[in-house]
Order: C-alpha cells, then structure tokens, then sequence
C-alpha cells in the first residue's frame, strides 16, 4: 500500500550498526535500543498494538499500527479492557500520524492515566471500530506479560520507579486532506466487503469469481465521495469482453447496498436500462464503459459517467452499430450532456 510521509518518532529510530535488546513475556514481546528508547508490542490478526517510550519523552505512547482496510478517521475507536469501556472520538481521541495505518491515543490526562492503568491491570483489551468500507471491525489483544514488559523497558532505560503515564506524541494529527488521502488509499487496497459479495452471488447469474477464467479478472474499486463507495465486480468474460455489475455501497452513519443501473441506446429499442456495462474503467468519481462489437473496436457502444451526490449522471454516450472501421472517438454521439437544450427560465 502506498504511503504518505513517515512521521518518525525516535524511540522507533534504531542504527543497524548497534545491537538491540529484546525479550519476550508471555504475549508481549519488547526491543530496546542503544538509544535508550523501548517499543513493547503485541500483534492482533491485523493489527500491531504497542506501548513506545522514548529517552526524556513524558510517558509512554499507546500506539496501534493497523492493516487495510483501515479504521474510517471520522469516527471513534471504543477500547474495552475487561468489559470497560472507553470512547476515543476521531481527532481528539486518537488520529492517524505519519504513515497510513499508525495512529495514537491522545485525549486528557484523565483519560490516558485511566487507560494506562486499566491496560496494567486488565487481561485482555477489545478493539471495535467501523472501517473505511462501512464494516464493523472488532480485534482482541491479550494484556498477559505488558506490565512485565514495561518494567523490563524501564531497567533498560533506567527509569524504574518512575510513575507511568500515558504521553501524546508531539507530532500533529494528519490534517484533513491526508486523513482522506490515507482512507481513499485503504479501500483502493481493500478486498470487497463480504456483505457486496453477498449481493453480487444471490442477485445475479454471473459466473462464479473463483473460477478458472474469473479469478484472474480483479473488482475495480473506487471512492466516489466522502460517504460511497463503488465495487464493479466482473460478470462474464468473453474473447475482447468483460461485463461488470456494479454496486454502491454508502458508508455514512446510515449507510446501505445498492445494485446500480445505467442507461443504454439502440436504433431498434432506443432507450432502455441495464445492470450490466461492458470493459469498465473506474478512476475517482469518473465511470467509463466500452462494449466492443468485435475485436478490432470499430463498433459497439461507448459510455462516460460521473458520480454526483447520490448516482451517476450520464455525461456522453456514443454508439456505432454497424462496423465500418470506425474507432470509438469517431462513433456518432447519441447523447451528450453539455449540449442539451437548457430549459427557458419561468
């Protein structure tokens, strides 16, 4: 997945030309460097949870490192450790730093020390959040072995005694624009939701994905806007064929699935829908689809869409029926948007 800059702490800076130290107790591994800096983690399915210290930082970082697709950075992290539950809202209570996946509790000083102390005191810390394709995510870290693993970090940096705080990293959120480049980033790279998956297999007669011909044939996938996303998923496969259906999935506080239509033109039957576009290209909120009548592209009928606020508008269609050695950018257009007559003003 690709990342936007990496914002560094130094206790994560470690010279290869030195040895680290590490141990390990119970489920909590920790590494020590010459620097006098300590990382004490535990690795969940897909997420790395860990506690950071750095030499003449206030406290400890709680830190957690996740996988795509990532949490949705609007909405807020809930911590159960033991059945308590503590509330983190976006920004405020925890933000993503640097590269995309890291993030860091922040909130006050009342409720890092409460969190510092239930995670000393407690055996296992849950993890829920809705992620940036709308699912419910839940992740289980064991708490076994981190007490004995932030003492031993603590002989290591010769700070045993001290009392043990909970610090925010002095580096800033990621400010608004690379919070969505780092969600559009996470669900480009994420699989489709099994809840789409489910639409696409009991709605349609498409051929199986796992298929022989199928499997090598990736969904396109795409964010149209700040709460949708779109999943073209392939459908049939021919010699220059691919047929798509597609489907939007909202992901805002109501979110919801919905199987898309678009419109298509013959000379015999003029204007009819279909849930089927052919040799589809998904860049952005920008939709565009190719019907190829025969292999070499001089007839068939070409599409281009763009996402507004709730659905597709159709902003040019082109259609050569019969195939004459005309390419696409020559076919006649049947419909364009820009030139429709305006209607009078009342």
């Amino acid at each position: 997945m690709r990342s936007l800059s990496l914002v560094v702490l130094p206790l994560l800076v470690c010279s290869p030309a030195h040895a680290q130290e590490t141990n390990s107790f119970r489920d909590w591994s920790v590494t020590c460097s010459p620097e006098a800096s300590c990382s004490a983690q535990m690795n969940g399915p897909s997420t790395q949870f860990s506690l950071d210290r750095s030499e003449g930082a206030p406290g400890w970082y709680i830190r957690f490192d996740f996988s795509d697709p990532l949490p949705d950075p609007d909405r807020p992290l809930t911590l159960l450790i033991d059945g308590s539950k503590t509330v983190l809202q976006a920004q405020s209570g925890w933000s993503f730093t640097g590269e995309a996946g890291r993030s860091f509790v922040r909130g006050n000083d009342r409720v890092r020390a409460a969190l510092m102390s239930s995670l000393q005191d407690g055996t296992q810390l849950i993890v829920e959040y809705i992620d940036v394709t709308g699912e419910p995510r839940r992740q289980l870290f064991s708490l076994s072995g981190l007490s004995a693993s932030l003492l031993w970090a603590e002989e290591q940096m010769g700070i045993v005694g001290e009392k043990r705080l909970a610090a925010t990293p002095e580096q800033d959120a990621v400010d608004a624009e690379a919070a969505t480049d780092i969600e559009t980033l996470s669900i480009e790279a994420s699989a489709v939701p099994a809840i789409v998956l489910e639409r696409h297999q009991q709605s349609s007669a498409c051929e199986a994905l796992d298929s022989e011909l199928m499997r090598e044939i990736p969904p396109l996938i795409s964010r149209v806007s700040d709460t949708a996303i779109v999943y073209a998923i392939p459908c049939v496969a021919a010699a220059y064929n691919v047929t798509y259906r597609l489907y939007l999935r909202e992901t805002g506080e109501i979110g919801g699935l919905q199987t898309l239509y678009f419109p298509q033109w013959s000379k015999a039957y003029g204007w009819s829908g279909t849930d089927l576009l052919f040799n589809v290209a998904l860049e952005g909120d920008h939709l565009s689809a190719t019907a190829l009548g025969r292999g070499v592209g001089d007839c068939g009928t070409q599409a281009d869409f763009t996402f507004l606020d709730y659905a597709f508008r159709l902003n040019r269609y082109a259609a050569e029926e019969e195939c004459r050695g005309r390419l696409p950018a020559d076919w006649p257009v049947i419909y364009e948007h820009s030139k429709q007559p305006q209607k009078s003003p009342t």
